[in-house]
């Protein structure tokens, strides 16, 4: 394990000396470990810059500062963020599950995502 994971793993909510940057990472790589509540994730996090679906099963999107090129992604699912990842910002980052004739459709999940409501996630 690395000393950056290492720290990041040993990240608490209120712990000092944890940007933004690395509190979005701590939450992603510790929600592999164990499940958070959605409203946990929200407390730590912030407003997330985009979002889809809801409680039972959506995505919460955070731009990194300072990097104009990833998104870090949360999936939820039953009021939990159960996994993370990031991608790419603005490029084809998803594909279609429903293919029209069977055809690889790719596209960007961020233009299809809203603003943040509140009231989907509770």
């Amino acid at each position: 394990m690395t000393d950056e994971r290492q720290r990041l793993m040993a990240w608490r909510p209120g712990a000092p000396g944890y940007a933004r940057n690395d509190i979005i990472l701590a939450v992603g790589l510790q929600c592999r470990d164990r499940r958070f509540g959605v409203a946990e994730a929200l407390a730590w996090l912030g407003i997330p810059d985009k979002a889809t679906g809801n409680s039972a099963g959506g995505h919460l999107a955070y731009y990194f500062d300072g990097d104009a090129e990833t998104v870090a992604m949360f999936d939820v699912a039953a009021g939990k963020v159960v996994d993370f990842g990031t991608m790419a910002r603005f490029r084809d980052n998803a594909e279609r599950a429903d293919r029209p004739g069977g055809k690889r459709v790719f596209f960007n999940i961020l233009d299809e995502m809203e603003s943040f409501d509140e009231s989907k996630f509770r």
